[in-house]
């Protein structure tokens, strides 16, 4: 058996006891035995054994030309590494393909997410608070949002009024608890909130953010059939998930 086959022979695991340990010899002691050997060792990283098997064969039918067996070892290496190289820049080019055409949720997601104006409780600069209400949206409007979601539960437990499950809602989207949200939500388009159609649209990014592409896309189908609010942005959106 040649140095070729004891290559050979080792990565496809035919070798006996003494030409493993003949291959040893020679990695130890022949250097250029030794670079061949590494060279197919990195190879095997990009090339499954049935690959490569099937590339050595392809490459037999098209070498005509008799060479020697340095020549046929060099032009070999060369020719199973352009083809590792090829087979790794596809693979990358498929990799980079797959995953840009992918969705990007996170990305739409912060593009179109925004906390709805407090159109509930106005607050006037300057005024003093008086009330629990006026306490959670002057909260809810200087963003501070954890202050704000605790303000409206204990406004929830004493008036629990249609609107404070959309703004507990939109608080929840803010602090990045979408599935929190989308009960909230549910709850308050089923009991036709004035701003329910709104809540169609934070419905629909919850479910976004959470990666639900489908149940998104029915609620801005829902959403476009009304037409009474973000049908533009919703339209986009739509297209973008399609």
């Amino acid at each position: 058996m040649d140095k070729e086959e004891l290559i050979n022979g080792y990565f496809e695991g035919v070798l006996t006891k003494e030409q493993l340990e003949r291959l040893a010899l020679l990695r130890e002691t022949d250097t250029e035995f030794a670079k061949d050997f590494e060279f197919e060792i990195a190879l095997q990283k990009s090339l499954k054994k049935g690959e490569r098997q099937e590339l050595k064969e392809m490459f037999s039918e098209i070498s005509s030309v008799k060479e020697t067996p340095e020549t046929k070892v060099f032009q070999m290496r060369t020719w199973l590494a352009a083809a590792s190289v090829a087979l790794v820049v596809g693979l990358a080019s498929w990799i980079f393909f797959f995953n840009n055409s992918a969705i990007d949720t996170e990305q739409l997601y912060a593009a179109n997410f925004a906390p709805y104006d407090n159109v509930v409780s106005p607050i006037e600069r300057g005024n003093e608070i008086e009330d629990l209400r006026t306490m959670a949206f002057t909260a809810y409007e200087n963003e501070e949002y954890t202050k704000a979601l605790e303000l409206f539960s204990r406004l929830k437990n004493e008036q629990n009024e249609p609107y404070i499950d959309f703004y507990e809602a939109n608080l929840r989207m803010q602090l990045g608890q979408p599935a929190k949200a989308i009960p909230l939500l549910k709850n308050y388009i089923d009991n036709k909130g004035q701003l329910a159609d709104r809540g169609l649209w934070y419905l629909a990014l919850s479910h976004l953010k959470l990666g639900e592409i489908e149940a998104c896309k029915e609620q801005l189908g829902k959403l476009i059939e009304l037409g009474t609010f973000k049908t533009k942005a919703a339209e986009e959106l739509l297209a973008q998930l399609n």
